[in-house]
């Protein structure tokens, strides 16, 4: 019976130990369980954070590199902007040899002719051009020729008072007004000659013998130009009118010629007596031709007056230049 009761007594501590062993080691994983997940929770939370903090920089280095890029872009802009044009609001002076177009843009469609010493009223910038208020009606003349007083003009990239202390509003055509600083004999020395010879020869007294096609004058600035570099051997003639030859009527065939007898596209300015140059004028690209007869930063060139129906000196910036050849 002793025995009996000794065996219940240690059956029985030994199932409550193990119990008691059984939920401790319950426990202990309960708790590693949640400590796992909080383990897990901190480092997705962590990760999440980190993720925030670059996206947050990535932002903020987007936002930095835009604001510097407008910075420059507006810097940029208003260098370009600073241009010629730098008198301030006010009266302002034409200064030419011939006259200066009345634009209704930069580079937009001639409104009026402007002359020398013409008082203009200055209301505005944009680059190399002045917006300007005139008797003739307001709109845009290039900077290059606007003074802060009478009587001055460009010559290179100087200014300089003109011959005569009263101004005037007329242009005297006479080859004295063309600096010829390339050698006579040069073939760009050739070309400045023979423009000044037929620039002379027809002014009025003597009618240019334009060709039919030519719209009596209207249409005849490749077949002047061409006229003075067949006269000046650069090219051969194709034909001749009243015995003036010329090698072609359009500005296309005027450079096609030019590029076979070994002449270049150049950058300008400066510009170099003796070079041709073409304008854009009416439509893209060259639609107006002429001979440079004088070297610098600025220039006159012998072209074809459509209004006037004669060769012309004028501004080499009258009209836009789109490109320049020369004999290199």
């Amino acid at each position: 019976m002793k025995k009996t009761t000794l065996l219940f007594v240690f059956l029985f501590c030994f199932v409550s130990f193990s119990v008691l062993l059984g939920n401790s080691d319950s426990g202990s994983d309960f708790d590693d369980s949640l400590t796992a997940a909080e383990v897990e929770s901190s480092g997705s939370s962590s990760k999440e954070d980190t993720a925030t903090v670059k996206a947050d920089e990535k932002a903020s280095e987007t936002s930095k590199s835009k604001t510097e890029e407008a910075k420059k872009e507006k810097a940029e802009k208003e260098e370009e902007n600073k241009g010629m044009a730098t008198l301030p609001n006010g009266k302002g002076y034409v200064g030419v040899y011939s006259y200066l177009n009345l634009r209704d843009d930069v580079w937009g469609t001639i409104l009026a002719s402007l002359y020398n010493n013409e008082e203009v009223t200055i209301t505005g910038r944009d680059g190399d051009w002045y917006k300007v208020s005139t008797s003739k009606g307001d709109g845009y003349a290039h900077a290059r020729y606007i003074f802060d007083a009478p009587d001055k003009r460009y010559s290179g990239n100087e200014v300089y008072e003109t011959d005569n202390p009263n101004g005037s509003n007329t242009y005297s055509s006479s080859s004295n007004d063309v600096i010829l600083n390339v050698s006579g004999d040069s073939v760009q020395g050739k070309v400045v000659n023979a423009a000044k010879q037929i620039h002379d020869k027809y002014q009025g007294y003597q009618a240019y013998p334009y060709h039919k096609y030519t719209e009596g004058g209207n249409l005849g600035c490749a077949q002047v130009a061409t006229s003075v570099l067949v006269a000046a051997g650069v090219l051969a003639a194709t034909d001749s009118v009243n015995g003036l030859g010329y090698a072609s009527l359009n500005c296309t065939g005027t450079i096609s010629m030019l590029e076979k007898v070994g002449w270049k596209s150049v950058s300008w300015p400066p510009y170099q007596a003796g070079d041709v140059v073409f304008w854009e004028t009416y439509q893209p690209g060259p639609s107006h031709v002429g001979i440079v007869m004088n070297s610098g930063n600025s220039a006159q060139a012998m072209n074809n007056s459509s209004s006037k129906r004669m060769p012309q000196y004028s501004d080499i910036t009258s009209m836009k230049i789109c490109k320049i050849m020369r004999k290199v």
